[in-house]
């Protein structure tokens, strides 16, 4: 017996290629972005290194991932009868594992023509003295209102499921990066934040502030999921991660590009995951 990580796709038409591993203990859904998508070629993923760490102890978990890469909350709500809703039919899972909202508030930033985003045009203004000063208040209160929405769209999902209504959620809550010029291997995507704050004209040494300020707003939003709402927990991830050096190109300290953990990132966010989940 030991622990495994299967895609949901996988899992579909070949479950034995899990199953063979088991009885397992406990069984985790993981729904989201590239924090929890397995697939992501060559960057790893928060679950693969979960399963390495309750392998460690000697516990038996199976995790069926259903994440995928570049996903937004919105996108998530959209695919959600397709997708999540028919495997929260299929079992009794011990948790679902969630990672979502970060994209949305980089996309915000980095796809909208300069200033009519997440943050300001500062090409034609003067320099703050805070590089928090550079986002938009009213485009940030209106995306927290809709990913709200989104959230308790997801909420209501899980807690009208035949199976799953008292399965606890457990969120993700990133950890903060550095805005830096490295895309993802063999630049398949990204930079991600050096694209927004470049384009808005923002000076970089605004942007390690601006960057803190941001992720301090994803974390407080995220957090804000789990008011009043039973069985939703807020794993603290942030603060976890030795940040890259500003300017660094490629994969540096606990960051493999500019917004993903590398494989010693990933083992120390899963050792802060392991101990909160049942």
């Amino acid at each position: 017996m030991t622990s495994v990580v299967i895609t949901g796709n996988r899992y579909r038409v070949k479950p034995e290629e899990a199953d063979k591993f088991g009885p397992f203990e406990r069984t985790y859904l993981a729904e989201g972005d590239s924090w929890m998508d397995a697939s992501a070629w060559n960057q790893g993923s928060l679950p693969e290194f979960l399963v390495r760490a309750y392998n460690q102890i000697g516990r038996t978990r199976l995790v069926i991932n259903i994440s995928t890469s570049g996903h937004t909350l919105t996108r998530i709500v959209d695919m959600m009868n397709d997708d999540l809703v028919w495997w929260l039919g299929q079992a009794r899972y011990d948790a679902l594992i969630f990672s979502a909202g970060g994209n949305d508030f980089i996309d915000a930033a980095r796809d909208a023509p300069a200033g009519k985003g997440l943050l300001h045009d500062m090409s034609q203004l003067a320099k703050p003295a805070d590089g928090y000063a550079c986002v938009n208040q009213d485009a940030l209160k209106k995306l927290v209102d809709y990913l709200n929405v989104n959230f308790a769209a997801i909420y209501q999902a899980v807690r009208t499921s035949s199976q799953n209504a008292d399965t606890p959620i457990y969120l993700n809550s990133y950890d903060t990066p550095q805005a830096r010029d490295a895309p993802a291997i063999r630049d398949l995507a990204g930079p991600w934040l050096h694209t927004a704050y470049t384009k808005n004209g923002i000076d970089p040494s605004l942007w390690e502030r601006l960057t803190e300020g941001i992720f301090n707003d994803i974390r407080n939003t995220i957090a804000g999921w789990a008011d009043g709402r039973s069985g939703v927990h807020v794993v603290p991830t942030g603060g976890r991660l030795d940040r890259a050096a500003p300017g660094s190109t490629g994969e540096d300290a606990d960051w493999v590009n500019e917004i993903h953990p590398n494989k010693g990132g990933w083992k120390k966010l899963a050792a802060v995951w392991q101990p909160l989940l049942p």
